[in-house]
């Protein structure tokens, strides 16, 4: 597990570096290693890299629910919100 993941962190910093430079297609190459790289570790956990992807974008569609409705009961859009408020609604939205 630690070599899966110290891949992980390799690929990670890679990306950052790829990002630093602006081009696109060095940016998607090592995001896709990144991507695969996790993919990886999750098989060392036996667990499904599908299903782990699917329960964050469940918790991610449930806060951000969250933090529409509590924006809107305040009379406020999203728009006009700051990322602090945003960010403090999605906090809440966390302990929920």
């Amino acid at each position: 597990v630690s070599g899966a993941l110290d891949k992980l962190q390799e690929e990670t910093v890679e990306l950052k570096e790829a990002a630093a430079t602006g081009e696109t297609e060095r940016i998607s190459e090592e995001l896709g290693d990144v991507l695969f790289s996790a993919v990886n570790v999750s098989r060392f956990f036996k667990c499904s890299a599908e299903e782990a992807l699917g329960m964050t974008i469940r918790k991610f569609i449930d806060r951000f629910a969250y933090v529409e409705k509590s924006a809107l009961e305040a009379g406020k859009r999203l728009e006009d919100m700051t990322l602090s408020e945003m960010d403090a609604l999605w906090d809440e939205a966390k302990l929920k």
